[in-house]
């Protein structure tokens, strides 16, 4: 078993709503070997023994090691571990945008009872406003993403912050399809701890059809997305597999359906707010949460 020392640097603490939040720094690590997570595809895999791996938005830097930034939200007297939740931004990162969301998810899930990590795979490594959204190569990304999650996953485990069964995953958009990565059984091999389920909000599900998943991961999908298609998470969801997938597809709604934001043209394809779609999929979200682990305790 790895032995992997960990750090945490507080740099502010704040208040928000019923949580306690503070801004932490993950040392980050990754698994100890690459594995294609497309079965019997070995062109395909992503996995970066280095911290930051020399791409264009990363300016051709490359660093062995380095830290994450993220945020922790928890209830107010929350004492020893309890569930937690880390949710995993898009293509563009951390921007306002983003930390509107996540605070808004972020607090009906802390009100909920959970913990809550929002963690940034961008910041630490240079990358600009625009994340990786002109990057046609998202899928390496969205691997690497991946061993970011795990060691955030590793250090909340080490710090006895979560319990160790009861952490999940929720991602949007490139971090939806970085959860589908995260929740691949070939991906979590790989890893000391396992995620206890996976929400993906608007994933990519381009080459995921055969793949495996680990515990359960509920799908939320945007009828009219033009970034990440509903047809193809459809098809995977529907292929037979040991651990049946959940879909929930929102009529009538574009990408980034969770975003307080008028329709919109980004990066070529319709963006935009759907109130009914935005609720609706935290409170399931919430609701699944609940079930599990009423049902593992």
């Amino acid at each position: 078993m790895k032995q992997i020392v960990f750090s945490i640097v507080a740099i502010t603490v704040l208040f928000f709503g019923p949580a306690n939040a503070e801004m932490v720094k993950i040392p980050w690590h990754t698994s100890t070997q690459s594995s294609p997570w497309i079965p019997g595809n070995e062109y395909i895999d992503g996995w970066s023994k280095s911290f930051m791996n020399g791409t264009v938005e990363e300016k051709g830097k490359v660093k062995a090691s380095g830290e994450l930034q993220a945020e922790i939200l928890r209830p107010k007297g929350a004492d020893g571990p309890i569930p937690f939740v880390i949710l995993l931004h898009g293509c563009s990162g951390m921007n306002p945008t983003l930390y509107k969301w996540a605070h808004d998810y972020g607090g009906k899930l802390v009100g909920a009872g959970y913990g809550v990590l929002v963690l940034d795979s961008f910041t630490t490594r240079g990358l600009g406003p625009d994340g990786i959204c002109s990057d046609p190569s998202q899928l390496d990304w969205a691997r690497r993403r991946a061993d970011d999650a795990y060691a955030a996953l590793d250090w909340l485990i080490d710090q006895k912050i979560a319990d160790s069964k009861h952490v999940y995953v929720v991602g949007r958009s490139n971090g939806a399809t970085t959860t589908l990565i995260i929740m691949n059984r070939v991906i979590g091999d790989l890893h000391e701890h396992m995620f206890a389920g996976g929400f993906a909000m608007q994933p990519s599900c381009y080459l995921m059809k055969n793949v495996e998943f680990y515990a359960q991961v509920h799908l939320f999908l945007a009828e009219k997305d033009e970034a990440t298609s509903p047809v193809l998470c459809g098809q995977m969801a529907d292929s037979r597999r040991s651990i049946p997938v959940q879909t929930t597809v929102w009529k009538g709604t574009h990408h980034a359906f969770e975003d307080h934001q008028p329709l919109q043209i980004f990066h070529g394809y319709h963006i935009g707010y759907n109130a009914a779609a935005a609720d609706g999929t935290i409170k399931a979200i919430i609701s699944d949460l609940n079930a599990t682990n009423r049902t593992n305790r």
